[in-house]
Parts: structure tokens; C-alpha cells; sequence
């Protein structure tokens, strides 16, 4: 199939990422952190999606919108 979603992501509180990851690795889920704002993991149909504890509109601290 040609296209198609690369992932989803969430923007989440910045205060409560660090409460997700943990929540995430207690369910024994498999993540990967990146830049220290980011965890991607795969949902149970094989979706990725990435947890991000920037603002909307904002990606590792610079203004995208």
C-alpha cells in the first residue's frame, strides 16, 4: 500500500508525561522515549502513536503553526 499513517500523536500535560511513561512500562508495554518529551508505542491494532509533552503547536520547543 503506497501512503498511510506514519503514527498519531498526543499532546499531553507536560506534568503528567512522566506519569504515562511509568504507566506504560507498569503495563509492561513496549516504548521508546526519544527527546525526552516524546514515547512512541503501538496500540493493540499496530497503530503508533507518539505521547508528547509539548504544547500544541509547538514541537520540541519551536512554534510549528
Amino acid at each position: 500500500m503506497l501512503g498511510g499513517l506514519h503514527h498519531m500523536a498526543i499532546s499531553v500535560d507536560p506534568a503528567r508525561w512522566d506519569e504515562l511513561v511509568a504507566r506504560l512500562a507498569e503495563a509492561g508495554v513496549e516504548h521508546a522515549v526519544h527527546s525526552g518529551v516524546s514515547v512512541y508505542f503501538t496500540d493493540p491494532d499496530g497503530a503508533r502513536i507518539e505521547l508528547i509533552a509539548d504544547p500544541l503547536g509547538e514541537m520540541y520547543g519551536t512554534k510549528v503553526l
